[in-house]
C-alpha cells in the first residue's frame, strides 16, 4: 500500500466515521466489529505518527511507507479473522467491511458489502460501501459487475469535494483496469465521466484542502489524456484534437507541474497496446547495446531512474527480488538512465567522472542487469516514454508492446501481479 493508497482509504475511513457517528451509537463490547476498528485505528494512528516521526528524524524514508502498511495490513487481517459475516448487520457490519478492506481481504469485502447493500438499502454509508466494493471487484477482476455497481454510484450527484475524489479515483481505477483488456469503447466512456465529474454544492469547506485538491486534478488529468488516446485509437482523431485544445485552454493557469503531468501521462496513454520506442542510448554498461526488437519473446520492465533520486534506490531490492524470482521465466529488467552532472554524493561532474560515479552505484547497489545511459540533457527516452517523473517504470509484453506504466514508489505486489500476468500470456 503506497502513501496515495493510503490517503485514499482514508477517504472511506472518514466518510464511514461520518456515517458511524450519525447513526445509532453502538456499545464498547468485547467481540464487536466496532471495537476491533476503533482498536486498529489506534494502532494505525500510532503508526503513522511514529513513521512520521521517522522520516523527519532521518531515520526514515517516505518510500519505505509500504512496509509499515504490510504490517498494519496484517494487524487488520487479524482483526478481521475474528468475525464472520452472517453474525452481523447494520453498523456492525459496516464496522467490519471496513476491517476487511483494511485487510485487502477483496473478496469478503464483496460479500461483506453486497449483504449491506441488501439488507441497508436506504443507510447513509451505501455511497460509501459501494465504493469500497468497485475496488474489490477491480482488484478481481470482475469488471462487469464493478461497472454496474459504478453506474448505480453515479445516479446520484457528489455533494462534496471530498466524494467527487474519491468517484474520481474509481473512474480511474476501472478506466485502467478495461484499458488493460482493450476496450477502448469503456475506456472512452469511463474516463470522460470522471473528468467532467463536478461538485453538485459543498457542504464542508474544510474538504477543500491543497492536498486533495491536487490528488483530484491529478487524476482528472490521467484521464484526460485516457480519453484523448481512446477517441484517437478508435478512429475519433478531430474529437481528440479539439478536447486536447480546450484541457490545455482550461486546466493550467499557468501551473506548470500540473501541465508537464498531463503531457506525460498523454504520452504514457498513447504508448499502450503500441511498440516500445527504441532506446536512444549511446553507452551501454555490462552490456552490448540491447535492441528492444530483439527482447520479443520476453517480458521486459525499463526503469527509468537516476543517482540522485533517493525514492529510485528504494525500488532496488524489488528488483533484485524480481530478477532473482523470474528471470528464469522470461523477465528481462534494464536499467535506463542519462547524465545529468551529478551523483548521489557530488555536483558538478564531468562526463568520464559520472561514468566511473554510476559504475561505482551501480556495484554498490547490486545492480545486476543492463544499464543504459542517454547523453546530458537528452530527453529523447523521456519524451518517447512520457517520462515525466522519477522513478518510472515501464513494462513491455513478450510482443514488444508497452502494456504498464507505473509513477513512483510503492505498490509493487500489484507491479508482480502485472509482471506475473504477461508472464503468463503467449
Amino acid at each position: 500500500m503506497s502513501k496515495k493508497e493510503f490517503f485514499t482509504s482514508l477517504v472511506g475511513i472518514v466518510l464511514l466515521l461520518i456515517v458511524l457517528v450519525g447513526q445509532s451509537p453502538v456499545q464498547a463490547q468485547s467481540g464487536k466489529p466496532s471495537k476491533a476498528l476503533r482498536q486498529l485505528q489506534e494502532e494505525q494512528q500510532k503508526a503513522q505518527e511514529e513513521f512520521d516521526r521517522d522520516v523527519a528524524n532521518g531515520k526514515a524514508q517516505i518510500s519505505e511507507w509500504e512496509i509499515r502498511a504490510e504490517a498494519m495490513r496484517k494487524q487488520a487481517a487479524n482483526r478481521a479473522a475474528e468475525f464472520k459475516i452472517a453474525d452481523w448487520k447494520g453498523v456492525e457490519l459496516l464496522a467490519l467491511i471496513l476491517l476487511y478492506r483494511n485487510a485487502e481481504q477483496h473478496a469478503l469485502t464483496v460479500e461483506s458489502s453486497r449483504r449491506f447493500l441488501q439488507t441497508e438499502p436506504k443507510s447513509r454509508a451505501t455511497d460509501t460501501v459501494r465504493g469500497g466494493l468497485i475496488r474489490a471487484l477491480v482488484e478481481l477482476e470482475q469488471l462487469e459487475e464493478a461497472q454496474k455497481w459504478l453506474d448505480e454510484l453515479y445516479r446520484e450527484p457528489p455533494q462534496n469535494q471530498l466524494v467527487v475524489a474519491e468517484r474520481v479515483e474509481l473512474v480511474r481505477l476501472l478506466t485502467t483496469a478495461v484499458r488493460e483488456r482493450g476496450r477502448y469503447d469503456l475506456v472512452s466512456k469511463y474516463a470522460r465521466r470522471g473528468y467532467d465529474l463536478k461538485v453538485a454544492k459543498s457542504r464542508f469547506s474544510f474538504l477543500q484542502e491543497r492536498d486533495l485538491s491536487d490528488v483530484l486534478s491529478r487524476n482528472r488529468l490521467a484521464l484526460a489524456a485516457e480519453y484523448i488516446a481512446a477517441q484517437e485509437r478508435s478512429g475519433f482523431k478531430a474529437e481528440a484534437s479539439e478536447f486536447h485544445k480546450k484541457v490545455l485552454a482550461t486546466e493550467f493557469d499557468e501551473q506548470e507541474v500540473l501541465k508537464a503531468y498531463y503531457e506525460a501521462e498523454l504520452a504514457a496513454a498513447r504508448l499502450m497496446f503500441n511498440p516500445a520506442p527504441e532506446l536512444d542510448t549511446p553507452r551501454w554498461m555490462d552490456s552490448e547495446p540491447i535492441k528492444l526488437a530483439d527482447l520479443r519473446g520476453k517480458v521486459v520492465l525499463l526503469d527509468f531512474w537516476a543517482m540522485w533520486c533517493t525514492e529510485c534506490s528504494t525500488a532496488f531490492p524489488k528488483w533484485r527480488e524480481l530478477q532473482q524470482k523470474f528471470a528464469g521465466k522470461g523477465l528481462e529488467i534494464i536499467g535506463v538512465t542519462k547524465l545529468y552532472g551529478r551523483s548521489d554524493t557530488e555536483e558538478g561532474l564531468k562526463r568520464d567522472q559520472e561514468l566511473n560515479a554510476l559504475r561505482n552505484f551501480k556495484t554498490r547497489q547490486q545492480l545486476n542487469y543492463p544499464l543504459a545511459i542517454g547523453r546530458m540533457d537528452d530527453v529523447t527516452n523521456d519524451e518517447r516514454y512520457g517520462i515525466g517523473s522519477l522513478p518510472t517504470v515501464i513494462l513491455i509484453d513478450r510482443r514488444g508492446n508497452v502494456r504498464h506504466v507505473k509513477r513512483g514508489v510503492g505498490e509493487y505486489r500489484k507491479l508482480e501481479k502485472q509482471i506475473e500476468k504477461l508472464l503468463n500470456e503467449r
